[in-house]
């Protein structure tokens, strides 16, 4: 009797513990289950856009951190060109706050600039603002402003060459404000020439100089043109116009003329016009202004 009894201990004993293994692996099971759920629900890909046209970096490497704390990135990719480029990491990772996350940027394989941009944290997709890739820089603060009233001077096209190459072209903003930047693989003693275009407004503004390393600031006051009496602005309307010392078609050319550029004209006969033009002499580093004639068809009035 008392065998019987030990063996239904026993067999009871082995039942409870099956019970609560099988038990056991099926709520693992579970959980794992909706762990993976849990996991793949809140996943985000964070994309962004490469703009790089002249320039050919080897790789891209791109890093993800909260802002701030930027030495503890989420996560850092190597990405080479044509590749997308694409991250995937958890949701809930992300810096709740107001563009508390930040996407770096590093071009390899030459002198360029880091970049980066702020975001927020989001759900399924994160789109970044294209990155626009470009050599190190030195950066020229400009202002233009009117020389007679102090005013600033509204959307002024810049543009800066050297030796006839263009190193870079920008807008000014309403407030005549812009950020030139200038790639460091220049010649870095030569000097550039920095030409303003108002559209009319003024007349084209030369200058030559050297470009100072790192940032600096600069600051252009324009004027117009002094007219004499009986005299009326007209503008160029064509590129490398001639600007003749005679009204013959063989005279002399002083001056070849581009788009935008003005003169005071104060003589129309037939299809040539003559009057003033101010001139930039670079090695003078000043203005000047030279008569001569025009043809008719290369100019507007004003």
């Amino acid at each position: 009797m008392g065998n019987l009894f030990n063996k239904s201990k026993i067999f009871i004993f082995l039942l409870w513990v099956y019970t609560n293994c099988f038990a056991q692996q099926e709520t693992s099971q579970l959980d794992s289950i909706n762990i993976a759920k849990g996991i793949e629900a809140n996943l985000v890909t964070i994309k962004a856009e490469i703009k790089s046209a002249t320039v050919s970096p080897t790789a891209y490497r791109l890093s993800l951190y909260p802002r701030n704390r930027p030495a503890e990135p989420y996560i850092t990719k190597l990405f080479f060109p044509g590749e997308k480029l694409e991250i995937v990491i958890p949701e809930n990772i992300l810096n709740p706050d107001n563009l508390g996350n930040v996407a770096k940027l590093e071009p390899l394989g030459g002198d360029y600039d880091v970049q980066y941009r702020m975001f927020n944290g989001g759900k399924s997709k994160i789109d970044l603002h294209p990155f626009i890739v470009t050599y190190v820089s030195d950066i020229i603060k400009l202002n233009i402003v009117d020389q007679a009233t102090g005013e600033p001077v509204s959307f002024g096209k810049i543009r800066i060459t050297q030796s006839g190459d263009v190193l870079t072209t920008t807008m000014a903003d309403s407030m005549g404000y812009t950020r030139v930047r200038v790639s460091v693989s220049r010649r870095i003693e030569d000097e550039v020439i920095m030409l303003i275009n108002t559209n009319g407004l003024f007349p084209i503004w030369t200058e030559s100089f050297i470009v100072p390393k790192g940032l600096s600031e600069k600051t252009v006051k324009l004027s117009k043109l002094s007219l004499l009496k009986g005299e009326s602005i007209y503008s160029v309307i064509t590129d490398l116009a001639p600007f003749r010392k005679g009204p013959e078609n063989g005279s002399d050319v002083l001056f070849l003329l581009n788009e935008g550029e003005q003169l005071a004209i104060s003589k129309v006969a037939g299809d040539r016009l003559y009057g003033r033009v101010r001139i930039y002499l670079e090695k003078q580093k000043s203005y000047n202004y030279s008569s001569g004639w025009i043809l008719s068809k290369n100019v507007y009035l004003e």
